[in-house]
């Protein structure tokens, strides 16, 4: 085989694996820009079973948050699809919220860093993002 063709093809899938790798992780670098913290699952955990009030936010579909990996009781689930769109309409019912703490998850953090980044574009400012979304938090043992 040619070098050059060689080369070609090896630079071809380095720049394809590069922007696999981007558009991947692009979420959590948004939220790393916005610096939007991550929070552990135990953590959280231990916030909410200390009685700490916070709003968890769980952006995954329906059928996923009633799923198999279940969800945290008490969470809001709103789509992330559809998070823009409800925030728009109630706009100004929400402003005694935005100062509120609130925990936004999803399955494994690829939906949950851009709900994060819609909800500080809306004034929100107390935002986290659960680690590891909904995997990592359905490994928690009772206890832990």
């Amino acid at each position: 085989m040619d070098p050059q063709l060689k080369f070609d093809i090896l630079f071809a899938m380095a720049l394809a694996y590069g922007g696999f790798m981007l558009l991947r992780f692009w979420p959590r670098l948004q939220a790393k820009l916005l610096k939007v913290p991550f929070i552990a699952p135990s953590a959280l955990k231990a916030r909410l079973d200390d009685g700490e009030d916070i709003l968890i936010i769980d952006v995954r579909m329906p059928h996923e948050f009633n799923g198999v990996l279940g969800h945290i009781e008490g969470a809001l689930n709103l789509q992330s699809s559809q998070l823009a769109e409800k925030l728009a309409t109630l706009n100004d019912e929400l402003e005694p919220y935005k100062r509120e703490r609130i925990v936004v998850t999803c399955q494994s953090n690829n939906r949950s860093p851009k709900a994060a980044r819609i909800l500080h574009q809306h004034g929100f400012s107390k935002i986290s993002i659960l680690d590891g979304g909904m995997s990592k938090w359905s490994r928690l043992k009772p206890n832990d």
